[in-house]
């Protein structure tokens, strides 16, 4: 049932512009028609000012078709409570509002329980006539002449925003291959997800494919030459923009990737920005668990440097042929080996000044005044571990000199049992640069074995990945040699 917002809840609604493109109304259409449990959605697009949307979702009731242009009126949230576990894709109730304002809207319905349809016909805002008609049930909303009182807006568009209109249709077909799209003459029928992917993308996209309980990514990271042409996120199946874990993904060199998070509403906010493409995650270690899921510490196999090619153990070794001053280039029976010399530098200084640490050999720095944190059995054996003083207050430790090279920051790292920034830059400032070259190539083994030592050899303090690896096979078939 639709109903006006209280008061309180719109004070906390992220309010502003909606109908700001073309393309973003029509993205609030497809969520109104997602929500209303559409199995198919049919988009008729003659321009860009001129569309339609037809769903067979469960339609809406003849008597509340006038409240759907009314401002802060919906059906999918009633109270504060609501508002912070959204289930829906929309929920503010401004939508048709702010489209109703900008153009020529005609929606047509028939409510599932209800026998007859009805037909509102509102142009810039103004409601000009309601009306009972038969109708199949469903939803079908016409926006036309779309900007005709706001011409100096509607002169900013270009014949991209059609482009942009086809994006986003595609976006949500991405996100819910359960679902049949139909654009003008174009179906993209309900399916599988890597079905729907070949739909949209071609029948040659290759992905390789990770799933958990919390996430499902399907990636290509096979060429550093490759370029970024499908990089989509969702959390519980909306499409949204999370700039933290695209840097990731970047860092990681995963350049086209398709990326399904799942979590409890209650751990996300949505009602961050007017669009809702933007939104906040709780968890602030979704990220590092991300990291750790593309990049578990078992693919390096344990390996050895050859001292002298008769020693060759091609199921255990890896031979290094040199460097170029930044890559070390290695081989073993079934892949070459680029590793980045900088980088495993780095993991060496990383773990030899943690070590120093777990020794206590660091000085201590007196903290003035002191640090207070939450009190508990595991966080002392951390503390402890690291070499750092404290004692207990209360409920609460009072942290009164940590070594020297550790921030304040470092101190809820160690608590979290993540990488140590201040750690992780000393390290890196103490490696050796991009574009050096060992003279004595036995300085060069030297440092790889060094490396073989440290526990973990697939990513840097930093998380990027230290190597990449090529079967010799793929290199052969690019030569013509079998």
């Amino acid at each position: 049932m639709i109903k006006r917002l209280s008061s309180e809840v719109i004070s906390k609604i992220a309010s502003g512009q909606i109908a700001s493109s073309p393309s973003n109304v029509l993205k609030e259409l497809i969520e109104n028609a997602l929500d209303a449990k559409a199995r198919e959605i049919s988009i008729k697009i003659k321009d860009p000012f001129n569309f339609k949307v037809i769903d067979n979702g469960s339609g809406i009731p003849y008597k509340e078709l006038p409240l759907t242009v009314e401002r802060f009126t919906t059906s999918k949230i009633e109270s504060l409570d609501d508002l912070l576990k959204i289930n829906s894709y929309g929920f503010r109730g401004e939508a048709l509002h702010a489209i109703s304002q900008v153009s020529h809207l005609t929606i047509k319905s028939r409510f599932y329980r209800e026998s007859t349809g009805g037909k509102l016909e509102v142009k810039a805002g103004k409601v000009l006539s309601t009306c009972p008609i038969p109708f199949s049930q469903g939803t079908s909303v016409s926006v036309n002449f779309l900007y005709f009182n706001v011409p100096v807006r509607k002169k900013s568009f270009n014949s991209r925003e059609k482009q942009n209109m086809i994006k986003v249709i595609k976006t949500f077909a991405l996100c819910r291959p359960d679902v049949t799209f139909k654009v003008n003459d174009t179906g993209y029928f309900a399916t599988s997800l890597e079905e729907r992917i070949k739909q949209l993308f071609g029948k040659e996209i290759n992905f390789k494919k990770l799933s958990s309980d919390r996430f499902t990514i399907l990636y290509s990271s096979e060429s550093e030459e490759e370029r970024k042409t499908i990089s989509h996120i969702f959390v519980n199946r909306r499409p949204v923009f999370l700039p933290e874990i695209e840097k990731l993904l970047d860092e990681l060199r995963i350049k086209n990737y398709i990326l399904f998070i799942d979590v409890d509403p209650q751990e996300v906010d949505v009602n961050v920005t007017p669009t809702k493409d933007r939104v906040i995650l709780k968890d602030n270690s979704i990220a590092e668990e991300i990291r750790k899921f593309l990049y578990p510490k078992t693919t390096l196999p344990a390996i050895s440097v050859l001292r002298e090619r008769k020693e060759i153990n091609y199921e255990t070794s890896i031979e290094l042929l040199g460097t170029d001053g930044t890559v070390i280039i290695g081989y073993d029976r079934e892949y070459y080996y680029f590793f980045d010399q900088h980088l495993i530098h780095e993991r060496i200084n990383y773990e030899e000044l943690t070590n120093r640490l777990f020794s206590k050999e660091i000085p201590l720095q007196k903290l003035i005044p002191p640090l207070e944190i939450k009190a508990s059995s595991e966080a002392k054996e951390k503390l402890r571990k690291f070499g750092i003083e404290f004692e207990q207050s209360g409920e609460n430790l009072l942290v009164r000199a940590i070594p020297e090279i550790l921030s304040i920051e470092d101190i809820k790292s160690i608590i979290d049992g993540v990488a140590l920034e201040s750690v992780a830059a000393v390290a890196c400032r103490k490696a050796i640069k991009a574009g050096y070259r060992p003279v004595d190539f036995n300085d060069l083994k030297e440092l790889f074995e060094r490396y073989l030592k440290c526990q973990e050899r697939e990513t840097c303090p930093h998380g990027r990945p230290i190597y990449y690896r090529i079967k010799k096979t793929r290199i052969m078939r690019k030569l013509g040699r079998s």
